[in-house]
């Protein structure tokens, strides 16, 4: 969607442009930081092994280190994702922070190329598990909804995340601006009462729930 992209363009805010010290702090730990780092080496050979891809496009290894850096900064007690989330994606946010608990669905021949390479803190999950409240109350640290689970029984799902979110809980949206139905399911997330901050990074969009912030929505520069 050109339009959405050059609208983007026009009002996203590089960290110059930030008063607030979590946005500023955030910019620049996370969105910013464009040293090299080991794990991604790790992350796309990981990948490689599992699906025997031979390039990675920019994109999709720009938005698998952004999501690792989200996790190794935030060092969630759990990831939780709804829908599909891609092998590299999901080897990101396991190596962002080897304590934190990936939940998410895929296949058992990707967890056996995991643990092959010594990662360990992921569970396959059902969606029928999603189901159970101990596990909605445990696990809503950090939520991933991608791009392919914006349908109608996410949004139970979501209304479920709400309702055991706390202040330090962390939504990730893939793909907010894919399409227009997709813009508008951000735009009904944005105003749901219980947000108090929100990040658009046109790849994906951040919602927090924290105390004591005037809410605001920022489109960020990355």
């Amino acid at each position: 969607m050109i339009g959405s992209y050059l609208k983007y363009l026009w009002k996203r805010k590089s960290e110059y442009g930030i008063h607030s010290p979590f946005v500023y702090e955030f910019m620049r730990k996370v969105l910013n930081d464009s040293g090299s780092n080991r794990d991604y080496d790790t992350i796309y050979r990981i990948v490689r092994l599992f699906d025997k891809r031979k390039h990675i496009n920019y994109n999709l290894r720009k938005q698998s280190r952004l999501l690792y850096r989200m996790v190794r900064y935030f060092e969630p007690d759990s990831v939780v994702s709804f829908g599909h989330m891609s092998a590299l994606n999901a080897t990101a946010m396991a190596l962002g922070h080897m304590q934190t608990r990936v939940y998410l669905e895929q296949s058992e021949s990707f967890l056996e190329t995991l643990n092959s390479m010594g990662v360990v803190n992921v569970t396959l999950i059902q969606p029928e598990e999603f189901d159970s409240s101990r596990f909605k109350r445990l696990n809503t640290g950090f939520v991933f909804f991608s791009r392919d689970s914006f349908e109608e029984d996410t949004w139970d799902y979501l209304v479920d995340c709400l309702n055991y979110k706390t202040a330090d809980s962390v939504f990730v949206f893939e793909g907010i601006h894919h399409n227009r139905d997709m813009e508008d399911a951000w735009e009904e997330i944005k105003a749901n009462e219980d947000v108090s901050v929100t990040f658009d990074l046109y790849c994906v969009g951040m919602v927090f729930f924290r105390e004591g912030i005037e809410k605001q929505d920022f489109v960020l520069k990355y």
